[in-house]
């Protein structure tokens, strides 16, 4: 047998390094970010706790990975999108994108959504998450500007604080919430 090529080194060390990502975000949705230990994630995914830090040299580390690859998709949505809402149907076609991206991942939107509220993840949220949710945020402000909206800042953030609130309840109650329906009147609503 002859010894592994660069490639197939850095294709195992890739397949490791998505089984580390997957199986740590399985256990902090499941148990918390402060209930999962890097012996629990080694255990789970099979691997020794001293190879587990040669990927990822803390726990909160790892997190970060994990918080940049759900950005990374979010980001893609948001880059999918006209730099600016010109139309109703854009408007539409935008808030149905975000349930698309909701719906890919649960198990991620489920370990983002408990972050938020625990003080110790705030540094890391703001670090990652802010630049884009400014930008985020100035789209759908231009959408309501451009619509009159005497106050679109504020409607912007009522239509995040109100997706949020969309999402938690979908997160929660899974296919028995009316997403759906929800979604339309939400839609009819900003629109």
């Amino acid at each position: 047998m002859s010894p592994r090529t660069e490639k197939q080194n850095l294709e195992i060390r890739k397949q490791k390094e998505e089984l580390i990502l997957t199986t740590a975000l399985e256990l902090f949705s499941q148990y918390g970010y402060l209930g999962t230990s890097m012996q629990s994630i080694s255990k789970e995914a099979g691997i020794s706790k001293g190879n587990l830090y040669n990927y990822f040299e803390s726990k909160e580390v790892l997190l970060e990975a994990i918080l940049i690859q759900g950005l990374i998709q979010f980001t893609e949505l948001l880059d999918s999108y006209p730099k600016e809402l010109v139309s109703e149907n854009d408007f539409e076609t935008a808030i149905r994108g975000n349930v698309r991206v909701l719906k890919s991942n649960t198990t991620y939107w489920k370990l983002y959504f408990s972050l938020l509220t625990q003080p110790q993840a705030q540094p890391l949220f703001q670090k990652i998450f802010n630049p884009f949710l400014e930008e985020y945020m100035t789209v759908f402000e231009s959408y309501f500007r451009n619509k009159g909206d005497e106050k679109p800042q504020v409607t912007s953030m009522l239509l995040g604080s109100t997706l949020d609130g969309v999402f938690l309840g979908y997160l929660m109650m899974g296919e028995q919430y009316p997403l759906d329906d929800v979604l339309n009147n939400l839609i009819e609503k900003f629109k």
